[in-house]
């Protein structure tokens, strides 16, 4: 399932751009993008692009028009609301990066630098338990059928229907059973959106 758009958004000469360069080769036919952060740089993180065959354990998993986006669940909160877009000119050529959690940024426009959240680490925090809440009323229904589900993270939105983000992985049978994707929409998804209407989409994790 993908994420809501607000997530990350790759404009469409970045998505031109990075199919050019999955399609350049027979040995890279079929990746992915993954996208992430690295510790360094002039102001303290550094963006991190690569192709990559598949997900991992724990990514969020964005499809994009012909090929997905992997990015680890760990590095969500410093790249929600990223967009990425690709330039050209006479001098030079790349990806560049627009980051609303980016309190600083350096000239290479490569680094950046983050400040503290309390505020947005609580609010994530007091929506995953009550996410919790409603996954304990779904639980015995997937238990009856020898699976369960695990919630990863829950991104708080702005307290608007539709603007928060649940990340969720299916255990036990359900994990990777031809219903997988059936079972987080019409049960999962359908009843924390009933009870949560601040929650937008609901993401499976691999």
């Amino acid at each position: 399932m993908t994420l809501a758009p607000s997530t990350i958004e790759l404009t469409e000469r970045a998505r031109q751009q990075v199919r050019s360069l999955i399609g350049g080769s027979a040995e890279t036919a079929g990746f992915g993008l993954r996208v992430g952060v690295n510790p360094g740089g002039c102001s303290g993180f550094t963006y991190a692009l690569a192709l990559t065959p598949s997900a991992e354990n724990d990514d969020i998993v964005i499809n994009e028009d012909g090929f997905d986006v992997f990015i680890h669940n760990s590095m969500i909160g410093h790249l929600r609301g990223l967009r990425i877009d690709y330039v050209e000119s006479l001098t030079s050529s790349g990806f560049t990066f627009t980051n609303p959690n980016a309190s600083s940024s350096c000239g290479c426009g490569n680094s950046f630098g983050t400040p503290d959240e309390p505020e947005r680490a609580e609010a994530d925090a007091q929506l995953r338990a009550q996410v919790e809440d409603v996954i304990t009323e779904i639980r015995p229904f997937l238990q009856g059928d020898g699976g369960d589900v695990q919630v990863v993270t829950v991104l708080a939105g702005n307290g608007q229907p539709g603007t928060a983000e649940v990340h969720i992985r299916l255990t036990g049978a359900c994990n990777g059973c031809s219903s997988a994707s059936a079972t987080v929409t019409a049960v999962i998804e359908k009843r924390i959106k009933e009870n949560l209407p601040e929650i937008g989409r609901v993401a499976l994790v691999s």
